[in-house]
């Protein structure tokens, strides 16, 4: 798979094209420096390392490469607020269905696993994500801890736990065809509206997937194809429910930032 991550856009709703179909938010406007202070004293702070892309993107024009650098700021936080949509959407499908069929799967002796697959995983799930919930128990353990609550975790609190990169390696992929297996007989069944190959589907998340992880070290976004992973989310939502993908692309601000992005960038 290659490094930049795949741009898969599904073009089943031009509507998505049409700027009348989001909710507008108010203007994003470029605020100068403060008086009595100067670009080298944000340019110190923020480190040349850190300013250097934007450098190199607004021709080493130093007040465009701030307002690069206030835009990349606001089209990071507005992709966040729409993963509160489509990650919790995204696991919450999956995980209804790996409840229902780990509780199918029975261990060596014949006996029967339970839906808390997130503590009990059939040895198929052991094997694809046994790791990534070690490492989500653990977190949960110490999450009901530090708020003084003095029970068992639940499945419920690994869930919440669990990372964006964890429901994307349960999809299917070209190395392991255990996840095929998973697929054919679980996890498909989260998308009920799919009606595109399973790899444009899967090459989505992974887009999705791979932002969310520059966003979350604060890394430079502009020079992505931000309309594409925009669209990604949109489609891979309508893949699980059309109502919910619809609320979404209604929602958060992203569309309205991405048109204002810096003409000087």
């Amino acid at each position: 798979m290659k490094t930049a991550g795949p741009q898969v856009v599904d073009n089943r709703k031009q509507i998505l094209s049409s700027p009348q179909f989001y909710v507008r938010e108010p203007t994003i406007t470029t605020f100068s420096e403060p008086q009595g202070s100067s670009d080298s004293d944000l340019y110190r702070h923020l480190s040349a390392a850190r300013m250097r892309p934007y450098l190199v993107a607004t021709h080493q024009h130093r007040k465009n490469a701030l307002a690069l650098y206030r835009w990349n700021m606001g089209i990071a936080g507005a992709f966040y607020q729409g993963l509160h949509v489509f990650e919790i959407a995204l696991r919450n499908s999956m995980d209804a269905q790996l409840r229902a069929w780990n509780a199918t799967q029975s261990d060596e002796s014949g006996h029967l696993f339970d839906d808390e697959w997130c503590k009990r995983p059939s040895d198929l799930l052991g094997r694809v994500v046994g790791g990534d919930l070690i490492v989500a128990r653990n977190r949960a353990t110490a999450a009901l801890t530090a708020a003084g609550k003095n029970r068992e975790i639940s499945h419920d609190d690994i869930v919440a736990q669990t990372s964006l990169g964890t429901w994307r390696f349960l999809l299917p992929s070209r190395t392991d065809p255990g996840k095929a297996v998973l697929w054919q007989n679980c996890t498909r069944h989260a998308f009920p509206q799919l009606i595109r190959p399973v790899g444009q589907l899967v090459d989505a998340v992974e887009s999705v997937y791979r932002l969310r992880n520059r966003i979350a070290h604060l890394e430079p976004v502009f020079g992505l194809n931000l309309q594409a992973k925009w669209k990604n989310m949109h489609t891979v939502l309508e893949d699980i429910d059309a109502p919910t993908a619809e609320w979404f692309v209604s929602t958060p601000p992203i569309a309205n930032i991405l048109s204002r992005r810096p003409l000087t960038a």
